[in-house]
C-alpha cells in the first residue's frame, strides 16, 4: 500500500512556510490614498476577454462552475483532511442540501453590488388567500409594485381581475404577478426579516463613512476564473465572491464575502482559521494572478453578522496569512497530484505509520489529562 505523509508543515516553517517580500503587498494605506483621490471618478470597466492571458476569465452560471473538472479551493482543503475527502468533495458524491428560499448572506452579497436591491425588499401585505377579496388585494399589491417599477415591460391586452373570475383563475394571475415581481429582483419577506434588512442597509452606509461603496465601485462578480497551475499541470479554478482592479482602487484586489454567527471578531478570526480560509485566499491571489499576468496582491474581507446587530466589517488580509495560504494550496495540490499519478485516493489510513496497515497511534489531547482532585465523603 502506498503511503502518503499528510503533516503540512516542517518544524519551524509556520511562522514564515514561504519566502516573500513584503514589498510585494500594497499597504491599505495605499489603497485608500488611491481611493480619496479618485472617488469622483466613474468607475472603469474591464474586458473580461482581455483578462484571460493564460486561461479563461468568464461569466458563467454556478452549476456550470460547480460541473467543471478543474479542482477548487474546496477539494484542496478537503484533501488537507485526506486524499479520499479530496475524492469524494471532487466527484461531487453527496447531494447538497437545498437552500432556504431567501438567504441574508447571498441577499448581501448581490445587494452590496448593486444598492437597489435593498428597495425591492418588500412585505406582502396579510391578505386573506382563500377568498376572492384577498386574492385580489394581493395581485392589487403586485400590480403597483410593477406599474411604479420602470424595468417592467406590461403584456398587451391584459386583462384586469376581478369579482366574476373563478377562484382558481383568480390566484394563478396572482401567481403569474408575483412571478413578474420576482423576476425584475423583488424579494418577499416577512416583517421581522425587513427589520433585518433596513439594519443591514444602514450599516452598508454607514460602515467606515461609506467605505465599501467605494471598494465595490467598478468591482465584478459571477465571474469564473480557469487555469493551470504551472508546477503540477492540474487544471485550477476560483471563482471570487468579488473582485477589482488598480484602474477603480489602486490595488488589484480580491474581495471576499463572508457571513457568520459569531458576535466578535476574535470568534470571527478563530473560525476564519479553522475553516482554513487562509487557502482559498491564497489560491484566488496565485491563479488569478497566474491567468490574467495582473498581480492580484490584495485580499479584502468583507464580514457580516448574521445575529444581531448584523454588523459588518471589513478585513485587510496580511501577506503572511496569504502566504501561509498559497504555502498550504501548493502542498495540497501536490498531495492531488500524486494521488492522481498512482490512481490511489487513501482515507486515514494514510495517516498510519509505514508498514502499519492503516492502524493510527491514538493520542488523547493534553487537556484530558488533566489531574484529578481528592473526593471527600464523610458521614455526617
Amino acid at each position: 500500500m502506498e503511503t502518503f505523509d499528510l503533516n503540512v508543515f516542517a518544524e519551524g516553517e509556520e511562522l514564515n512556510p514561504s519566502a516573500y517580500n513584503p514589498e510585494d503587498y500594497p499597504t491599505k494605506e495605499e489603497m485608500l490614498d488611491f481611493i480619496y483621490s479618485n472617488f469622483h471618478k466613474p468607475p472603469i470597466n474591464i474586458d473580461l476577454k482581455g483578462l484571460s492571458v493564460n486561461g479563461v476569465v468568464k461569466r458563467d452560471p454556478m452549476d456550470m462552475y460547480l460541473k467543471s473538472k478543474h479542482i477548487s479551493s474546496s477539494n484542496l482543503k478537503n484533501a488537507l483532511k485526506t486524499p479520499r475527502s479530496f475524492y469524494y468533495d471532487y466527484e461531487r458524491v453527496f447531494e447538497e442540501k437545498e437552500k432556504p428560499c431567501f438567504q441574508l448572506g447571498t441577499f448581501a452579497h448581490m445587494a452590496f453590488l448593486e444598492p437597489r436591491l435593498f428597495e425591492l425588499v418588500k412585505v406582502e401585505p396579510k391578505y386573506s388567500q382563500s377568498s376572492k377579496e384577498g386574492v385580489i388585494g394581493m395581485i392589487k399589491f403586485y400590480n403597483d409594485l410593477l406599474s411604479n417599477d420602470k424595468n417592467y415591460i406590461p403584456d398587451v391586452e391584459e386583462e384586469i381581475p376581478s369579482e366574476r373570475w373563478n377562484f382558481n383563475d383568480l390566484k394563478e394571475h396572482r401567481d403569474y404577478k408575483k412571478q413578474k415581481c420576482i423576476d425584475l429582483g423583488y424579494s418577499f419577506i416577512s416583517e421581522d426579516m425587513s427589520m433585518v434588512i433596513k439594519a443591514l442597509e444602514r450599516n452598508y452606509y454607514w460602515y467606515g463613512g461609506g467605505i465599501i461603496p467605494q471598494l465595490l465601485k467598478g468591482a465584478y462578480s459571477e465571474v469564473s476564473f480557469y487555469g493551470k497551475d504551472e508546477e503540477t499541470g492540474l487544471n485550477v479554478r476560483v471563482r471570487p465572491d468579488y473582485f477589482n482592479v488598480e484602474e477603480n482602487i489602486g490595488v488589484n484586489a480580491v474581495i471576499s464575502f463572508k457571513t457568520t454567527r459569531a458576535d466578535e471578531l476574535g470568534k470571527f478570526y478563530y473560525d476564519c482559521g479553522k475553516l482554513k480560509y487562509e487557502l482559498s485566499e491564497g489560491m484566488y491571489q496565485e491563479v488569478m494572478s497566474g491567468i490574467t499576468c495582473r498581480n492580484f496582491n490584495v485580499t479584502i474581507m468583507i464580514m457580516l453578522q448574521t445575529v444581531e446587530p448584523y454588523d459588518v466589517a471589513v478585513l485587510f488580509w496580511s501577506p503572511d496569512d496569504l502566504a501561509n495560504g498559497k504555502y498550504k494550496y501548493h502542498y495540497a495540490l501536490s498531495i492531488v497530484k500524486d494521488c492522481f499519478d498512482k490512481n490511489w485516493f487513501p482515507g486515514y489510513d494514510a495517516k498510519a505509520e509505514e508498514g502499519a496497515r492503516g492502524i493510527i497511534d491514538m493520542q488523547l489531547p493534553e487537556w484530558s489529562q488533566k489531574t484529578l482532585h481528592p473526593v471527600a465523603i464523610d458521614d455526617f
